[in-house]
């Protein structure tokens, strides 16, 4: 019969060569199972967004006139504002850039001070940019980055916002039309 240990005396080096027999095991089903995970960019047809939301809508459902080259629609709903009061309604538009930023667009009739922080990762908003002649802020956060204009208009708020350099928001902002049904 083998010289075995008794239990309670293996020492450090059984310890060792245990620990890489399970790490060399867990090796091997990783190499096994592993499969590259490709992004799936889903693209949504806004423009039947739109159309409905603008049949439902009392207030001017904001569009870009047009979109940029490799611009990608991947969210488009008009649904019940959660950080409102009951009956608030948003307008939610985004894009994903050729470059791989995200531009969005947020319309709210919610009430300002309760909408901005969410749509904008509660961005500081330090300064102010006129944008076809309205004034707009100028809000940014670096952790989520997030850059962002905010308008209120009456009970309307937009706000232009993504991880997008501030002159692909300017532009973007600068393209905003009201939606024709």
């Amino acid at each position: 019969m083998a010289n075995k240990k008794p239990r309670g005396r293996e020492t450090a080096w059984d310890m060792v060569l245990s620990m890489g027999a399970v790490i060399a095991t867990v090796g091997v089903i990783m190499l096994i199972a592993w499969r590259p995970q490709e992004e799936v960019k889903q693209q949504v047809d806004y423009e039947t967004a739109v159309a409905s939301a603008v049949i439902a809508q009392t207030w001017p459902i904001s569009i870009p006139k047009t979109l940029p080259a490799g611009y990608q629609a991947t969210s488009a709903r008009l649904e019940p504002e959660s950080y409102g009061e009951v009956g608030d309604i948003r307008w939610i538009l985004g894009f994903q850039t050729s470059a791989g930023e995200y531009v969005s667009l947020w319309q709210s009739d919610g009430p300002k001070g309760k909408v901005v922080a969410p749509a904008t990762n509660s961005a500081v908003c330090e300064s102010t940019a006129t944008i076809n002649g309205a004034t707009w802020q100028k809000c940014e956060i670096d952790k989520p980055l997030t850059r962002a204009f905010v308008k209120t208009e009456g009970d309307l708020t937009s706000i232009v916002s993504g991880t997008a350099p501030w002159d692909e928001l300017l532009r973007f902002a600068e393209s905003l039309v009201p939606a024709k049904p």
